[in-house]
């Protein structure tokens, strides 16, 4: 049984192993992945010409950490996926030294708040370029 609470970066999933997580049967569950990357549940990187999803954002039952949406949400202006997940992965002054990965769970709040100053940092030094 996989553990999701972990921040591992290399715990990555293909759409078989996100749809396999969910311990239940899901129609059209191999498209599961792709329609919650598509509504901004989720994050997806393409890797070796396949997209994959980092584990850590899901919850022990295999769904998507609600507070996912949100922070995508507030990245999404600023960054591509790419640039999300290496924000995720990287310390943050604003979480105390912490990835917000490794947060996201415990402190959803402050994650959300974080990526929300990343973005508007970023904004703010695109429009002043």
């Amino acid at each position: 049984m996989s553990d999701f609470s972990s921040a591992d970066e290399s715990v990555m999933l293909d759409a078989a192993g996100v749809a396999g997580a969910l311990r239940r049967w899901v129609p059209l569950g191999a498209t599961i992945a792709r329609s919650w990357a598509t509504e901004r549940r989720i994050i997806g990187v393409v890797r070796k010409g396949t997209t994959t999803y980092p584990a850590w954002q899901f919850d022990q039952t295999g769904l998507p950490v609600a507070a996912m949406r949100d922070i995508i949400m507030a990245l999404r202006p600023a960054c591509d996926a790419e640039d999300m997940l290496a924000w995720l992965h990287a310390p943050s002054e604003a979480l105390g030294g912490h990835r917000p990965c490794e947060r996201l769970r415990d402190d959803p709040g402050a994650v959300i708040a974080a990526a929300r100053q990343v973005a508007m940092m970023q904004l703010d030094y695109s429009h002043a370029v």
